[in-house]
């Protein structure tokens, strides 16, 4: 139960009504996974004074490089999903071509959810507009 949520997601929502269970739910783990990946991509690197390299270069400058943008956001959001978020393994990240929206990019992140029990596949859309803000969902 533990894993399923952050220690500060536990801590602003103890939920005392939820009966304890020795059982992970993994939808609340994938959400929970969601809400940080959310977080950390939407950071930018030099702005967390104790993880300096924490969050992404800033993608503003990236998108003057384009397409070779495509490569660098690619391993930037790989490299940092998988320093730091340790609930999420094999982390396979790819651009999506989209012909609906031209100034943003599209990405899929795959891997592999770390339960207690399992490991289940999970995958995020994410998606990066010209201003350098990432939105992320399952």
């Amino acid at each position: 139960m533990s894993r399923e949520r952050t220690l500060l997601e536990r801590i602003s929502d103890p939920r005392e009504d939820e009966p304890r269970t020795i059982e992970e739910n993994t939808n609340m783990l994938a959400n929970s996974v969601l809400k940080h990946l959310q977080k950390m991509l939407n950071t930018r690197q030099g702005f967390s004074e104790t993880l300096p390299d924490y969050g992404l270069p800033d993608l503003v400058d990236l998108f003057h490089s384009f397409p070779t943008a495509i490569g660098i956001m690619e391993k930037a959001i790989k490299g940092t999903i998988e320093k730091y978020e340790p609930r999420l393994r094999n982390v396979r990240v790819q651009p999506v071509e989209s012909e609906r929206e031209i100034l943003t990019l599209h990405f899929e992140i795959k891997a592999d959810l770390v339960t207690s029990r399992e490991r289940a596949g999970v995958l995020f859309e994410t998606q990066v507009d010209s201003n350098g803000e990432v939105s992320v969902s399952l």
